[in-house]
């Protein structure tokens, strides 16, 4: 019988029983009916009990789910550190099932290098009686170390009691490997930033000296024709100078990254001389196999000599103990079917091989990745910056390898097709020609070996100090009727106005001004873009006499 009839009839018989009051010959009714209205709220008493239990068990149902399921692992552990209970949330962060937990030390699921500082949580715990929070390093069953968040509290067992033995832990572990990992990332990104102030100051100095040097060498080259081994030294010199700039460029590329500064090369003597550099002093030789009828590609070189550079070191140091690097470079021309994510068009492709450890496959798909190494020693951004390298090239580039069998790398790089320029031609420098120069730059050494370098194209060089001097000398030229044909002009003068305000102010004397925009800061925005900001054309220093002359000839003076 249910509880709404139970009371139902319980009123029915107290109204019975009213009735009845006064009346002696009902008296034995009255017995009866009290008998009966007891029995009656013993039941509904039974019954509501029922129902509370039935409620209770319901509700310890619901939360041993929540309890169970929650987003984060419940442990209950005793004074001595085993657990007593945990969620399955818990057991499953752990790889295992919760029977295999209870019972165990919480401490053998701490990291070795980290269970000094769980033993000092705990006890801070025990002392503190408050909520405290702990980063630690925990070990799955499989082995596996992953980054925990603990929150834990310690209470006592029994309220009175004082025996320290009664004093339970209640911990909430949250696996937080993802976000260690973002904020390692971004700690190296801060570093990478404030790298990246230093590369740029060191690389614009370091610069600025090697501009003097390979200045200076291009010169005595030039006077030293026919004393050929004098001329084979310096050409030595020459290219330890250009390997040392595509050092600063390599610097500022990890550093800051930045747009590629193109131009139109061929690329067979950047090939061949990183090739050669990169493996100077290896136990491990190369092959290369680089046809004379290459097309030419518009590209950074220093950035492509960079790419080339780190492919060539990650083949050598895959086989330690010696073998052979190979490197090829083919024309190709892709085709829809060809399944690679570039435009139809011309390329140049350069595959590197090696015949080393290889890469396993589950490690493929991340060794573009920044930071991420499979070696012992490196900080694992080399394929990270020749990837970004070659996207910022409009290329491709792709990793085949088998362990135990090698690696093979490719290079698509768009090129030019019919263009094909042998190694001899494309580094001669262009015929001397008349004009008169103005050069702006604050340290005298430079302004002494572009003025040598401009002499000996047949050019009339002048010179200023900084961006005052130069407005007034462009100035005077022009009033005197003998004006520049061109100004090379240093970006950044110390304490003085630089290129960019300079010719800001002459533009407006003279509309038509070829201005040549020249710096240490490979990656400054004018050296990227030097047409938004007015200039015909960008000299990067260091550069040598030929660099000079095909700057000069190919956007200024030209005939």
């Amino acid at each position: 019988m249910d509880g709404v009839k139970l009371r139902q009839e319980a009123e029915a018989l107290r109204n019975q029983k009213n009735r009845a009051i006064g009346n002696t010959s009902a008296e034995g009714l009255m017995e009866n009916m009290e008998l009966e209205i007891h029995q009656i709220e013993l039941s509904m008493q039974n019954e509501e009990l029922q129902r509370v239990g039935l409620e209770n068990e319901l509700s310890r149902d619901k939360y041993r789910k929540l309890y169970d399921f929650a987003p984060v692992g419940f442990f209950t552990c005793g004074t001595n550190g085993l657990i007593l209970e945990v969620n399955r949330t818990g057991s499953a962060l752990f790889g295992v099932e919760k029977d295999q937990l209870l019972g165990k030390g919480f401490m053998s699921l701490v990291a070795d290098e980290h269970q000094h500082i769980f033993s000092l949580y705990c006890k801070s715990l025990w002392q503190i009686k408050t909520k405290l929070e702990c980063e630690l390093n925990l070990r799955k069953n499989d082995g596996t170390v992953f980054w925990a968040l603990v929150e834990g509290i310690a209470e006592k067992e029994q309220e009175k009691a004082k025996d320290e033995k009664s004093t339970l832990y209640f911990f909430a572990v949250k696996d937080i490997t993802e976000r260690k990992k973002i904020e390692e990332d971004k700690l190296n990104y801060q570093r990478m930033e404030s790298l990246g102030i230093l590369a740029g100051g060191i690389a614009h100095d370091f610069n600025n000296l090697l501009t003097v040097i390979l200045g200076n060498i291009s010169l005595f080259k030039m006077k030293s024709l026919k004393q050929e081994n004098n001329l084979e030294l310096l050409e030595e010199a020459e290219k330890a100078c250009q390997q040392a700039t595509d050092l600063t460029m390599q610097l500022l590329t990890f550093a800051k990254g930045g747009k590629p500064l193109k131009e139109v090369i061929s690329i067979v003597p950047l090939l061949k001389d990183t090739v050669i550099f990169a493996m100077r002093g290896s136990k491990v030789r190369h092959e290369l196999d680089l046809p004379d009828d290459l097309w030419m590609v518009e590209v950074d070189g220093g950035h492509i000599r960079q790419v080339v550079n780190n492919l060539v070191i990650n083949a050598q140091q895959a086989m330690p103990n010696g073998g052979t690097v190979s490197l090829r470079c083919e024309n190709k021309y892709l085709t829809q079917e060809e399944g690679l994510s570039l435009n139809i068009g011309p390329y140049l492709k350069i595959t590197v091989k090696d015949y080393g450890i290889g890469i396993h496959k589950d490690q493929l798909n991340r060794i573009f990745d920044p930071y991420f190494t499979t070696k012992a020693q490196g900080n694992g951004l080399g394929l990270a910056t020749s990837y970004s390298i070659v996207r910022r090239h409009n290329g491709h580039i792709s990793v085949e390898s088998e362990p135990g069998q090698g690696t093979v790398v490719s290079v698509y790089l768009p090129a030019i097709q019919g263009m094909a320029l042998s190694e001899k031609k494309a580094i001669e420098s262009s015929p001397p020609r008349q004009g008169k120069i103005l050069v702006m730059d604050d340290q005298a050494t430079i302004r002494e070996v572009i003025g040598g370098m401009l002499a000996q194209l047949g050019c009339e060089p002048s010179f200023a100090v900084d961006g005052e001097e130069a407005i007034l000398l462009y100035k005077e030229a022009m009033e005197k009727g003998r004006p520049y044909d061109a100004v090379i002009f240093d970006l950044t003068i110390p304490g003085g106005g630089g290129g960019r305000k300079a010719l800001a102010e002459i533009t407006k004397i003279d509309p038509h001004v070829k201005a040549i925009a020249s710096s240490g800061y490979c990656n400054d925005a004018i050296m990227i873009d030097f047409k938004r900001y007015g200039f015909k054309a960008a000299l990067p220093k260091p550069f040598c006499l030929e660099e000079l002359s095909r700057v000069l000839s190919n956007t200024v003076l030209v005939p």
